[in-house]
């Protein structure tokens, strides 16, 4: 197997194995994830949560409801806080509205140590509303709504809540009130804290897990908190001028502003992964803003964000770093400054998103052409020298290093590089991250029907139900549009590889990554067939269908330019060969057995 051949099986090989272990495909649909994430701020050495300072007993839990353009939002009295936020303009996989707080929890709640050392979380406490429970409180575009909700103490010591709505927005402005509660509050300190996480709203939990995370953006940059394994928990804290602290899943998210952003802030964030029915996981996270309290009447204002992580929205609050584009330094700038850009452009144009994706296919092969033209003529004068290279295969079978010289050979009289087409390919590979990241978690190719059985653009279309699961991928169904993809690579490498050592890799390649990208979203997909099929139509201009066909007399007439690579491969092989002339007699018939063995390589007698 040459060189050429031996380089595209390791990095096929590579990418398949990194993409296996990125995704984690464990396809199921998305439980109801436990609630056994500890709410706690504290440091790990802090005394356990314990009932607040004031355990008298409380009223009953009531709700005060605002909507909006953009969400239905239900404020509880029990600690002023949240308890459902729902997003008016977003379906979850099942069909019902968005509702990104789970079940039961009461985010955005304070959680502070009293005198005593017990852990005080005021969602125990019963706040009371400024505003009637009873009525529905619509706020029209353009307008705002402030509310306040108040837990006293006595007639000058009081905690408040406050809430400015807005009625085109995503975002809350939010106030935390503390007047004369500094015998109250230990430590000078409280804790704003995001807790119980968000609730998934997509059909495969797996999926969803391996995009959830917490974020904590520290002058401008990012550091993101993940828990990998089941069981795992992990923390993090950051300490500085906080942009913003927050928590993600897939295509929603959470996020907390300080405002005004100050010189010195300290932010929590935990984490943990759970284990869910039917091969799912959950990971839960909370965040916490450590908020300082000197005594007397003090004021702290967040900007709150709940919405949708679609890039054109988040700009806006200054929280784009939240969206996926892959690694930041090399990959998420082509998919940040120019294909999402580009692909949306396109959908200006053309509203289907499955014609526009196609478009975009057609658009980036043409900018990608001259990386992959050298790869298919290196290609095609591979093809040509093929029956020359299998001569010198079966004249010097015994003889590796006669065989190396002459191959070595061929390609200079013939001014072959047979590497020449890997460092294109290459280069391609942060273009291919930056697609895969764009297409796998643009929000707006979100529940976007295609033709036919492809109903969306951002999951795998199903074709085929398998009645197991494929070992190690996880899937027990086979993704049409992968297949066809398949297909077309299957055609595409038996237009390109003519060695008969190599004629497996057309069918094993096409097979396992046909099963691999079965766990990819349709929109992916779609893009790959399209250009695979393009890539068939212009491999069969050049082999077959151009008027001027490329010869072996053409490649001899063509100027020669020995680049740097085959300068290199050049002093190697002379290298080998002075020292294989410097071997001893004996070694050098165990190593090249046919030059001392007369009946194989018999010597020219003289006349």
């Amino acid at each position: 197997m040459d060189r050429r051949a031996l380089l595209g099986i390791v990095l096929i090989a590579l990418l398949t194995t990194v993409w296996t272990l990125y995704m984690s495909i464990r396809y199921a649909p998305s439980p109801q994830p436990t609630d056994t994430l500890r709410t706690s701020a504290a440091p790990a050495t802090a005394p356990p949560a314990l009932q607040p300072a004031d355990t008298a007993a409380q009223p009953p839990e009531v709700f005060l409801r605002v909507q909006t353009q953009r969400a239905m939002i239900w404020l509880s009295s029990a600690g002023g806080t949240l308890a459902r936020w729902e997003l008016r303009q977003y379906k979850a996989w099942n069909g019902t509205p968005v509702q990104l707080i789970p079940s039961g929890e009461r985010p955005l709640a304070l959680e502070f140590y009293d005198f005593q050392g017990r852990r005080v979380n005021t969602r125990r406490w019963h706040f009371e509303f400024n505003l009637p429970t009873d009525t529905l409180y619509t706020i029209p575009a353009g307008d705002s709504l402030e509310v306040r909700a108040r837990y006293r103490l006595d007639s000058v010591r009081f905690v408040e809540r406050w809430y400015r709505f807005y009625g085109d927005r995503y975002d809350v402005l939010t106030g935390v009130v503390l007047s004369n509660v500094e015998n109250l509050v230990a430590q000078r300190r409280l804790e704003l804290v995001w807790s119980g996480g968000l609730k998934y709203q997509e059909y495969n939990s797996v999926d969803e897990s391996n995009s959830a995370r917490a974020l904590i953006s520290l002058a401008g940059e990012l550091e993101e908190l993940d828990a990998h394994e089941v069981g795992q928990s992990v923390e993090t804290q950051a300490t500085g001028q906080i942009d913003f602290a927050g928590l993600k899943v897939k295509y929603f998210a959470a996020a907390l502003i300080p405002v005004p952003r100050p010189s010195e802030l300290t932010v929590y964030a935990r984490g943990q992964r759970f284990p869910a029915p039917n091969h799912g996981v959950v990971e839960r996270y909370e965040v916490a803003l450590r908020l300082p309290y000197r005594g007397g009447r003090q004021e702290h204002v967040v900007q709150l964000y709940v919405g949708p992580l679609a890039y054109d929205v988040v700009r806006q609050y200054g929280l784009e770093s939240m969206v996926e584009f892959g690694l930041r330094w090399l990959v998420r700038p082509i998919g940040e400054y120019f294909m999402l850009p580009v692909l949306k452009a396109i959908h200006w144009l053309i509203p289907n998103y499955g014609i526009a994706i196609i478009v975009f296919a057609l658009l980036m092969k043409l900018l990608l052409h001259p990386l992959i033209l050298p790869q298919l003529r290196s290609a095609q004068r591979m093809q040509l020298l093929a029956p020359e290279l299998q001569k010198i295969r079966e004249r010097y079978r015994d003889d590796l290093q006669a065989q190396q010289r002459e191959l070595f050979r061929l390609y200079q009289e013939y001014g072959i590089n047979p590497m020449s087409g890997c460092l294109p390919m290459l280069l391609q590979i942060p273009i291919l991250y930056a697609l895969w990241a764009v297409l796998n978690y643009s929000i707006e190719l979100r529940q976007t029907p295609f033709v036919l059985w492809i109903t969306d653009l951002s999951v795998p279309d199903r074709l085929v139900t398998l009645p197991f699961r494929i070992p190690l991928l996880g899937v027990n169904y086979i993704s049409g549009l992968a297949l066809l993809m398949g297909a077309a690579l299957f055609v595409q490498q038996r237009l390109t590889v003519t060695d008969p050592r190599q004629r497996w890799m057309t069918y094993v390649f096409p097979v396992l990554l046909t099963l691999l990208f079965s766990a990819f979203p349709a929109g992916l997909n779609l893009y790959y067939f399209t250009f695979n099929l393009l890539g068939i139509v212009h491999q069969l201009y050049l082999t077959r269908w151009r008027k001027q066909k490329l010869t072996l007399e053409d490649l001899k007439r063509q100027p020669r330019k020995e680049g740097w690579l085959m300068r290199r491969l050049r002093e190697a092989q002379a290298l080998a060969e002075e020292q294989a002339e410097r071997l001893p007699p004996s070694l050098a018939r165990r190593l090249n057995p046919q030059q001392s063995n007369p009946r194989r390589t018999p010597k020219k007698r003289k006349r």
